[in-house]
């Protein structure tokens, strides 16, 4: 009976949980009625940077002030004479006046402020000579707030780089100007090849995407002819006095099999410039053809993509299977198949777009679900070129009528750049039966009601270890602890049809953890409390005795259990499912033992429509939309009406920024990945040859940002011994050296972790466990020193370096050794590569 009554008690409690889970409303400003507004064209002025007798930097207004470090689009490296020139295109609104701002890249503070009041209205040249006294090498942030006819003030920025000394910034641009001009003729293909490093790895199949790694026939384009039609727009995305990173951005037009195609190019190049010699470090080139109508095949009733990198982009069809929608190079497109025409429900830009502003696609479509009255729903998230929020970064969800009107269903602005977002913004969304579009922006989960017009949040600060969604279900997986991942139990909230199964734990000594998600199925595991172990260098072993593979429902489909061994993670992919095995060293410690892997049955499903490729021999792999086999395309499609106005919503609500850091890599001169753990970003950025950034928009980690040599200064000894352990005399001097007052026999009585020492009177303690010494001297060369384990209870303290040798301060000796680089390299290596440190902020 008493059991009875604690399991009634605990499910009152969880279903409390979760109403208060799904229930929390946000602020939102809703109007009575909408208003019907032309899709205007782009009206903010284009800008371009004269330096050095360089054309660089192209950049685009933002309709509000924006944190200053947020935005990273580009570098303008300045030398003595600390002069550029604003070259301002002809657009539909022109500057009157110009205020800018120096500000200081880490702390956000304002050095210098000037104004250029008169502005005359044929000026097409604004030159600007900065007095401030820059440091060298030192990155700051200059804010141009710029006044138009119209009254708009619009904001562009751009950071600075100060070099005294000679940085050979022309000579890196001539050499990347060089090499680019040399791609467009065949006869130099040979010359180039001797900067690339052909990989047998690289296929060479595909123009989409070429790199240094492909062989110099790609390079110089292959079977391919092309022109330039743009203007060749080229940005500086990083520098320092050896190596730059600079993009090209560009249009050109080609004659194919199928016919004339135009092309968006992107270029990528990172140069060294050392003892008079350039060095080609890295490149790539993307090549995305724009979407033409006339180009489909009726004979096999195909739509024509051409050459792209986007081969997995949503399509969806409304129920009766005549209607396609689409999304190409920024535009929505609906297919009538019946009626063999096509029209753009939604465009990014106008259609007297120039170039320049094309060029500047940094937007996002998602398709999200036609309901059973055939109208579409649809949310576009990034930087909006035109329109009522021309110059905003935000998130747009709309109705497309199956009358062909156009509304805008509500309006959330947000302050960060589309290449944040992109990688905040979850590919999962879901619009329910009852007019609920579910969504994750920043580790938040939001609902909007469209008949009650409010947004909830429904968690925040989720983490991917505890809260995962099965997009083949349309449900949310969570663990009741969103911070850890294991605890008392596991719900699957069903968003089709609001229900919810639960999944406890097996008794009070035993925690269930969400390992998982594959399809429709949930991978949990159990752990006994008792085997979870917090290692001395604070990362966490949670081992689960038991792995269940159960559906929606909770049925079980499968088990995994193995005698002595436990599974400490698993990844997903595909139909298999690979787990890492660990087994127990001692009594709080254990050591890996393989791994192995269990196959889990998927269904199978055809899609309707799908992309498909061919191969040609001038422009090698073309992409196509297949459609069903019943379908015959009569003709070839015509280009029909689309919208001209948008019914728009007047309510909006400013979706906020992350709660926990996130870590961005940038490489190629976007965001390519994001990770909620440090040392998983900078290994990644390694590869990549990129740079770690935080949500706090903090220079984590750079590719070659070490100094060849640096040896820290303020950093005094602690020996261990009486009372005091050798974990906490290393976390002492860390502290010390940072002016925190704290006695090493108190660290040492906690008997905590490493990492807690530090995390206990540090802001931003970082664990760089994976990370190899290289990467990890970047922090050195910071003047951060790092502590280094050399077994599971000892460590050094690496407080500099040169290119053979580490400086150390090692508690077990009390001595300061210099030691050999590449023998405790492997001692690092053998000790499992464990590293800690910290950042500023």
């Amino acid at each position: 009976m008493v059991k009875n009554i604690y399991k009634v008690v605990a499910l009152i409690a969880i279903f409390t949980g979760a109403l208060f889970f799904f229930g929390r409303q946000m602020e939102t400003d809703i109007g009575e009625a909408g208003v019907k507004a032309d899709m205007t064209e782009e009206s903010f002025p284009y800008l371009e940077i004269e330096v050095q007798g360089q054309t660089i930097n192209p950049l685009y207004g933002y309709s509000a002030p924006m944190e200053p470090d947020i935005v990273r689009e580009s570098m303008t490296p300045l030398e003595e004479d600390k002069k550029i020139s604003l070259i301002v295109a002809k657009s539909p609104a022109r500057l009157t006046r110009l205020r800018y701002q120096i500000i200081d890249k880490e702390s956000g503070e304002i050095y210098d402020t000037k104004e250029i009041k008169a502005i005359s209205k044929n000026q097409k040249k604004i030159d600007i000579t900065f007095d401030y006294g820059f440091k060298t090498s030192t990155e700051y942030i200059l804010d141009l707030m710029v006044t138009t006819d119209t009254g708009r003030q619009v904001h562009y920025y751009t950071r600075l780089k100060y070099y005294m000394d000679e940085s050979n910034f022309v000579k890196k641009l001539a050499f990347v100007k060089s090499f680019h001009k040399d791609t467009f003729t065949k006869s130099k293909a040979q010359e180039l090849g001797r900067y690339l490093e052909p990989s047998a790895e690289n296929r060479n199949a595909t123009l989409a995407t070429v790199d240094i790694t492909s062989n110099s026939d790609l390079v110089t384009w292959g079977g391919m002819s092309p022109k330039v039609i743009s203007d060749e727009m080229v940005t500086i995305k990083e520098y320092n006095m050896e190596t730059a990173c600079i993009q090209y951005n560009y249009f050109v037009r080609a004659q194919t099999s199928s016919g004339e195609e135009t092309y968006h190019i992107k270029e990528f190049y990172r140069v060294r410039h050392a003892s008079g010699q350039n060095y080609l470090l890295n490149f790539e080139r993307t090549m995305d053809a724009e979407f033409d109508v006339s180009l489909a095949s009726s004979q096999t009733s195909q739509l024509k993509l051409g050459i792209t990198n986007d081969t997995g982009s949503k399509m969806l069809s409304n129920k009766g299977g005549n209607i396609l929608y689409f999304v190409r190079d920024g535009v929505l497109y609906r297919y009538q198949m019946d009626r063999d025409e096509i029209s753009k429900v939604y465009s990014v830009f106008s259609e007297k777009a120039a170039y320049q502003y094309r060029a500047y696609n940094e937007q996002g479509i998602r398709l999200l679900k036609i309901d059973e009255e055939g109208n579409l729903y649809f949310c576009i998230y990034g930087y909006f070129p035109r329109g009522n929020y021309e110059g905003d970064v935000a998130l747009v969800l709309y109705e497309y009528t199956g009358d062909g009107e156009l509304n805008e269903l509500v309006y959330m602005p947000i302050s960060t750049t589309y290449q944040q977002l992109k990688e905040d913004f979850e590919d999962y969304g879901y619009v329910s039966p009852r007019g609920i579009y579910y969504f994750t922006v920043a580790n938040t989960v939001y609902a909007y009601n469209m008949s009650g017009k409010r947004l909830e949040k429904l968690a925040e600060n989720i983490k991917s270890n505890s809260f995962m969604t099965m997009e083949s279900a349309n449900c949310y997986v969570w663990s009741s602890s969103l911070n850890s991942g294991y605890g008392e139990s596991i719900t699957i909230y069903n968003l089709e049809t609001d229900e919810r199964q639960m999944l406890y734990q097996p008794d009070k000594n035993t925690y269930i953890r969400l390992l998982g998600v594959n399809e429709d199925k949930v991978i949990y595991g159990y752990v006994k409390k008792k085997d979870i172990v917090r290692m001395k260098d604070g990362t966490r072993v949670i081992p689960s005795y038991e792995l269940y593979i159960v559906d929606i429902e909770g049925k079980v489909w499968k088990k995994y259990k193995k005698s002595g061994r436990y599974i400490q993670n698993i990844v997903v992919n595909g139909n298999v499912i690979n787990m890492t095995l660990c087994k127990k060293n001692g009594k709080n410690s254990y050591e890996k033992a393989g791994e192995n892997s269990i196959l889990n049955s998927l269904e199978t499903k055809t899609e309707k429509f799908s992309y498909s490729s061919r191969v040609t021999n001038k422009s090698l792999t073309e992409w196509y939309i297949r459609f069903p086999a019943s379908f015959e395309m009569k003709k070839i499609p015509v280009m029909g009406p689309g919208p001209k106005t948008v019914m728009t919503s007047e309510r909006y609500v400013r979706l906020e920024q992350p709660g926990i850091v996130r870590y961005y890599v940038y490489a190629v001169g976007k965001i390519t990945e994001s990770f909620e753990g440090v040392s998983k970003a900078i290994r990644e950025a390694d590869k990549q040859m990129g740079v770690v950034i935080s949500s706090n928009h903090q220079v984590v980690w750079e590719r070659s940002g070490s100094f060849n040599q640096n040896n820290i200064g303020g950093i005094t000894m602690t020996k261990a011994g009486e009372g005091v352990s050798n974990l906490a005399a290393c976390a002492h001097m860390v502290l010390k050296q940072k002016h925190v007052n704290v006695e090493a026999k108190d660290l040492s009585k906690k008997k905590s972790p490493v990492y807690d020492m530090l995390a206990a009177y540090m802001q931003r303690p970082v664990n760089l466990k994976g990370c190899t010494l290289e990467q990890v001297l970047y922090f050195v060369s910071g003047n951060k020193p790092v502590i280094a384990m050399t077994g599971d209870s000892k460590a050094v303290v690496i407080a500099g370096y040169t290119e053979q040798m580490l400086y150390l301060y090692d508690p077990a000796t009390g001595r300061r050794p210099t030691v050999s680089r590449s023998q405790y390299e492997e001692i690092f290596k053998n000790a499992g590569n464990r590293f800690i440190s910290y950042m500023e902020k």
